[in-house]
């Protein structure tokens, strides 16, 4: 009864509110299958890649930093 006590907030959340964790709990599921599945790649990219792969993510692209580009402008000048 006291573990109940204990929690009753917490459950009457999880009853209240329809969010949880459980999207990302098989994410993190499926990347420790392929984990052990894919032992042994040598480079850590190919690695993502595959990941990126499984999921159906598109990679992510960096985009230039405003900063760097006033920094060179700023040598030019």
């Amino acid at each position: 009864m006291k573990t109940l006590r204990k929690h009753l907030p917490y459950t009457k959340n999880s009853f209240q509110y329809t969010y949880n964790n459980g999207r990302i709990e098989g994410i993190n599921n499926k990347i420790k299958v392929l984990n052990r599945v894919a032992y042994g790649y040598r480079n850590f990219n190919h690695y993502k890649n595959r990941i990126r792969i499984h999921f159906k993510l598109k990679p992510l692209v960096k985009t230039p930093n405003t900063s760097d580009k006033n920094k060179s402008h700023a040598r030019a000048v």
